[in-house]
């Protein structure tokens, strides 16, 4: 009988919405939805803020599920059903004007995706920047090589908790990274869990093939963290676009944001 009130009560309870970073704000305005990548928060965005039109477009940056200032719930997946159902709480609260842009990096990337996927009217065109596609049933040998040597890092990095909150705070210093690679006690768990649940158990492939929604894969030619192979076979999707940036890494530099921005602008 308890746990049956304990049902009926937890129906009725608000549910838990993401962390709103960024709002430039107007309800009537086309939108652009901005998801950064695993180990950051909404100031990966700062250097693509700056390039956008916000007097004629709302922009929007959220901080994702476990990270930055958003709830770090215990019992949670972290799978990209759960990142993606707080992102689709996060925008019926803002009321957010559909079909709207979902800009995803990284981990973002994976998300927009899949939200695209479950929710194709809500959107009018995806950009997946520094994707991280693993999962395609290729006969590629660099690939399947490539993506090896990545899973194999991954499940060091979820297995070696000292080692991995150590050395994030180290490349931070060493390379002044101001948002990103940013592991700490605090999130500690939905990293390790978003990296097993979302980056490494992944269906990008199916998600972009299933969408049919105009998607726009952005990447560095300097990227650490691809396999370009992979993205390539994208290009069999009509309603997909593939681009390769030169002098470009999987970082959200001033650099990249201004290509990105002026993607945006020349399709908006």
């Amino acid at each position: 009988m308890l746990r049956i009130l304990l049902q009926f009560l937890n129906a009725f309870k608000p549910k838990q919405v993401l962390h709103v970073a960024f709002d430039s704000g107007g309800r009537r305005k086309p939108t652009i939805v901005l998801l950064h990548g695993i180990a950051a928060t909404s100031n990966t965005w700062k250097p693509l803020i700056k390039e956008l039109d916000q007097k004629n477009q709302r922009v929007v940056a959220i901080d994702l599920l476990g990270f930055g200032e958003s709830p770090k719930p215990d019992n949670c997946k972290y799978d990209v059903d759960d990142h993606t159902e707080y992102v689709r709480r996060t925008i019926k609260k803002l009321h957010i004007k559909k079909p709207f842009r979902i800009v995803g990096h990284s981990m973002g990337a994976i998300i927009a995706s899949h939200y695209a996927y479950l929710y194709p009217y809500d959107i009018s065109e995806s950009y997946l920047l520094s994707l991280p596609l693993y999962n395609v049933d290729s006969k590629n040998l660099i690939a399947k090589t490539r993506t090896d040597l990545y899973m194999k890092a991954y499940d060091f990095i979820m297995k070696n908790k000292d080692f991995t909150i150590s050395n994030s705070q180290f490349l931070r210093k060493l390379f002044k990274i101001e948002d990103g690679i940013d592991v700490t006690e605090d999130t500690w768990n939905s990293f390790k869990l978003s990296l097993q649940n979302t980056v490494m158990s992944q269906n990008i492939y199916k998600d972009i093939k299933g969408a049919k929604v105009p998607t726009k894969v952005i990447f560095g030619k300097l990227d650490e963290l691809l396999v370009p192979e992979n993205i390539i076979v994208l290009k069999e999707f009509s309603h997909a676009t593939i681009t390769k940036l030169n002098g470009i890494n999987h970082l959200m530099s001033p650099k990249f944001a201004r290509q990105v921005a002026e993607q945006i602008t020349s399709s908006g």
